[in-house]
C-alpha cells in the first residue's frame, strides 16, 4: 500500500513538473496577445463605447464603418503603396548585399575577418534617432530630401548588418564538400553559389526577407525627418498624424488603421512562422 501511494505521489510530482513550465508561457501569451486583442475588440466600437464603464471586450454592437473610414481616408492608397514599394525594394536589396557579403565573411578567410563582421553591427547597436542628423545632412546635400532614393538608401543600410550575420552564419555550416564538387564538374563561383548554396539557404534568406521587410514596414524616424510632403508618407507616419488630423481622438477608427496596418506583416508570419525559425536557429547563433 506504501509503494502504490509513493508511486501515485511521484507521479503525480512528474505531471505537476511536466505542465508548470507552461504557466509563464501562458502568461507571456496573454500579456503579448491581449493588447492585440482589446484594439480589435474596440476598432467595432463607436468612440463613446470605448470609454464606457466598466469596459467591455466584446462590443454591444459590432460597427464596422471603422474600417471604412480607413479605405476612405483621403490618401490611403497612396501610403499603402508607399509602405509596399519601400519595403519590397528594400527587402530586395537587402537580400542581395548580404547573401554577398554574409557569402565572403563565410568562405574567404582575409585579413581582419571577423573585426570587420563586428564592425558591421555598429549602425545596429547606435540608436537611430541619433544617426538623424548626420543622416539628414548627407542626404540633404545630395539633393535627396523628399525622394524615395533616401529612404531606400537609408532603410537597407540598417537592415543589412543583420542579414550579413544571419547568413555568414547560415553559410558556414553548408559543407564546403558540395562547392568543391560542383568546382570540380567545372561550375564557376557565381554558378556555385546560385545553383548549389542558395538553394540550401532558402530558410536563412526568407529570415532576412521577413526581417528586413519588417523594419521598412515598421520604420517611422527616418520617413519623418527625411520627407516633407505627404505624398511621400507611409502607413505608420500616417498612422502618427492621426492624432493631428482628426481633432478629437477617434480611437476606434485609429484602432482599425493599426490593425490593418499590420494585418500584412502577421499574415507573412504565420505563412512563413516555421521556415523564420529554422532560418535562426540555423545559422543566426553559430
Amino acid at each position: 500500500m506504501m509503494k502504490q501511494n509513493e508511486f501515485a505521489l511521484l507521479k503525480t510530482k512528474k505531471l505537476i513538473s511536466n505542465k508548470i513550465h507552461w504557466i509563464p508561457l501562458w502568461v507571456l501569451v496573454i500579456w503579448s496577445l491581449f493588447p492585440l486583442v482589446w484594439a480589435f475588440s474596440s476598432s467595432f466600437k463607436t468612440p463613446v463605447q470605448v470609454y464606457e464603464t466598466p469596459p467591455s471586450l466584446i462590443p454591444k454592437n459590432f460597427n464596422f464603418s471603422n474600417y471604412a473610414k480607413v479605405f476612405e481616408y483621403e490618401g490611403f492608397w497612396s501610403f499603402l503603396f508607399n509602405s509596399i514599394f519601400l519595403s519590397v525594394i528594400t527587402t530586395v536589396l537587402t537580400i542581395v548585399v548580404s547573401v554577398i557579403s554574409g557569402y565572403g565573411f563565410a568562405r574567404y578567410a582575409f585579413k581582419y575577418r571577423n573585426i570587420l563582421l563586428m564592425m558591421i553591427l555598429i549602425p545596429r547597436i547606435i540608436p537611430r534617432a541619433s544617426l538623424i542628423v548626420p543622416l539628414f545632412t548627407g542626404i540633404s546635400f545630395l539633393g535627396l530630401l523628399d525622394t524615395y532614393v533616401a529612404l531606400i538608401i537609408t532603410y537597407t543600410a540598417t537592415a543589412i548588418p543583420l542579414g550579413t550575420w544571419i547568413l555568414s552564419g547560415f553559410f558556414k555550416v553548408i559543407p564546403k564538400s558540395l562547392e568543391e564538387a560542383a568546382t570540380i564538374d567545372g561550375a564557376r563561383p557565381w554558378q556555385v553559389l546560385w545553383h548549389v548554396v542558395l538553394p540550401i539557404s532558402l530558410p536563412a534568406i526568407l529570415t532576412v526577407g521577413i526581417f528586413s521587410l519588417r523594419e521598412a514596414w515598421n520604420e517611422f524616424p527616418f520617413v519623418l525627418a527625411f520627407t516633407t510632403s505627404s505624398d511621400m508618407r507611409t502607413l505608420p507616419y500616417q498612422l502618427f498624424m492621426l492624432r493631428e488630423s482628426l481633432g478629437m481622438q477617434d480611437w476606434p477608427m485609429v484602432l482599425a488603421f493599426t490593425l490593418v496596418s499590420i494585418l500584412p506583416l502577421l499574415i507573412l508570419y504565420l505563412i512563413f512562422e516555421k521556415r523564420v525559425v529554422n532560418g535562426i536557429t540555423s545559422g543566426a547563433v553559430k
